[in-house]
């Protein structure tokens, strides 16, 4: 959901009991993740020092009627009216396994795994291990170095925080 404020850092009044799992903000935009009970709202606050009061966004695209439909529950929470899990908000299958495997990655480098270990332990579990400068030259050592990068990326914007809720 895109709003666009004049102050994004005050643009929109969450109840109380909305809990931020994920903040990230720029000089231009603020991006939320908040909790409601079961239900998640993700924001996109932008800077419009033109707006004094906070207006929705919404792109006459394909998802237009998504889009729509968030502005309509988060108006709703801002009410205080009680509202059901988004199942769009949801990760998809394949995005659950992707998140999945990057937690065993950072699991695994918490727990002393080198990126060879991950590499043929987890990530590429029936190829035989690469050796020396076989290893170092390999796209499987830069596969595993970029799946590397991204779980240290979900695990520094707070992504646990955000499955403990359902």
């Amino acid at each position: 959901m895109i709003i666009e404020a004049e102050d994004p850092g005050r643009a929109i009044p969450l109840p109380s009991d909305t809990e931020p799992l994920v903040e990230i903000a720029t000089d231009e935009e603020r991006h939320i993740v908040a909790a409601h009970g079961t239900a998640r709202l993700r924001l996109c606050v932008r800077h419009a020092p033109s707006r004094p009061v906070p207006a929705f966004a919404i792109s006459c695209d394909a998802a237009f009627a998504l889009r729509l439909a968030a502005a309509s529950r988060l108006q709703r929470v801002t009410r205080g009216d009680r509202i059901a899990a988004d199942r769009a908000a949801l990760p998809t299958t394949n995005q659950r396994a992707r998140y999945t495997g990057l937690l065993r990655i950072h699991d695994a480098l918490e727990a002393g795994a080198s990126s060879r270990d991950l590499a043929f332990g987890l990530v590429f579990p029936n190829h035989r291990p690469l050796a020396g400068a076989n290893w170092k030259g390999s796209g499987e050592r830069r596969h595993v170095l970029r799946l590397i990068a991204d779980a240290r990326r979900l695990i520094a914007i707070g992504y646990r925080r955000l499955l403990l809720h359902r």
